[in-house]
């Protein structure tokens, strides 16, 4: 029963990794939404701010300030909310420079580099499952970004070099993530990369007028308290026990929710490529999440 209980709780981490990133897919909405084309840092440190203030406010609620300590490996933490404050922003650099499906494709050639280095990182064997997945998945993005949609608002070779560069942090971001949550708790490793992000940007951000409107700052709330404190919570959280090539891979749906997003909320056009594509980024993702729930089953 214990196993079987295990195996439970392990498929249950696998939906809330892929709950998280299906929610992180309406990112390019509410971006659209604040009309800061540009400054991106500016978003970054306001869903940082919000975030933090967030955490730091549940901890104590939950009576465990000790989590407010960083841990066994301090510069580890600090280093990794620098990180995902570079690569926050070059991400959405990478959105507003580019058509929304080739910044998806390009920036999630992580999963790739992921799959790839987990042998070596984090002595994961490499699954006959995790290569098929990653198969359909990349398919799936080759398709939705070679629809021929016209978008971005500035450089395309910028945009390129953004988004190349937010895939390297993003696989680097992972595997310093696995390491931390071997022995670090879920709001400690959250509440300091996001205090460690606003602590950054601050001297870029902070007292300047950026000139947003009350529908930017409706949807800043909304970045900074759902898509970074609560989804961001339970991504670090389910992550201890999926696997980090899966973890790349269920990370896909977060492209293929985007396109309906983009469809939903700014009437982006989505052709027959956009939905062969999103069938196939869903099917690698259940392909993964399946797997965590055939494990061998304990005899009775």
């Amino acid at each position: 029963m214990e196993r079987e209980e295990e195996r439970e709780k392990a498929g249950l981490d696998y939906i809330l990794i892929a709950g998280a990133a299906i929610l992180w897919g309406s990112v390019g909405v509410f971006l659209r939404w604040v009309e800061l084309p540009g400054k991106e840092h500016f978003v970054v440190f306001i869903r940082s701010v919000m975030g933090a203030a967030f955490l730091a406010g549940l901890i104590t609620a939950r009576g465990k300030r000790d989590e407010l300590y960083p841990g066994k490996h301090p510069l580890l933490l600090l280093g990794s909310g620098v990180l995902l404050a570079l690569h926050w922003v070059l991400f959405l650099k990478a959105l507003n420079n580019l058509p929304i499906g080739d910044a998806e494709f390009i920036t999630y050639l992580a999963p790739v580099l992921v799959a790839l280095l987990s042998p070596v990182i984090l002595k994961e064997g490499l699954e006959g499952t995790t290569l098929l997945a990653l198969g359909l998945a990349l398919a799936g993005m080759a398709l939705i970004s070679l629809t021929g949609q016209e978008g971005g608002t500035g450089s395309t070779t910028a945009g390129i070099v953004f988004a190349l560069s937010a895939a390297v942090s993003y696989a680097l971001l992972l595997f310093i993530l696995k390491y931390l949550r071997e022995d670090t708790p879920t709001l400690t490793v959250s509440f300091y990369q996001l205090a460690v992000n606003a602590l950054v940007l601050s001297p870029f951000c902070a007292f300047r007028d950026f000139s947003v409107s009350a529908r930017g700052w409706a949807s800043l709330a909304v970045l900074g308290m759902l898509h970074t404190g609560l989804a961001g919570v339970v991504y670090v959280y389910a992550v201890k026990r999926v696997k980090a090539q899966h973890v790349g891979i269920i990370a896909y749906l977060e492209p293929a929710s985007a396109m309906l997003f983009g469809f939903l909320f700014l009437e982006e056009i989505v052709g027959w490529q956009d939905l062969l594509g999103g069938f196939l980024i869903v099917a690698a993702g259940a392909m993964v999440i399946r797997r965590a729930w055939e494990r061998p089953r304990p005899s009775v």
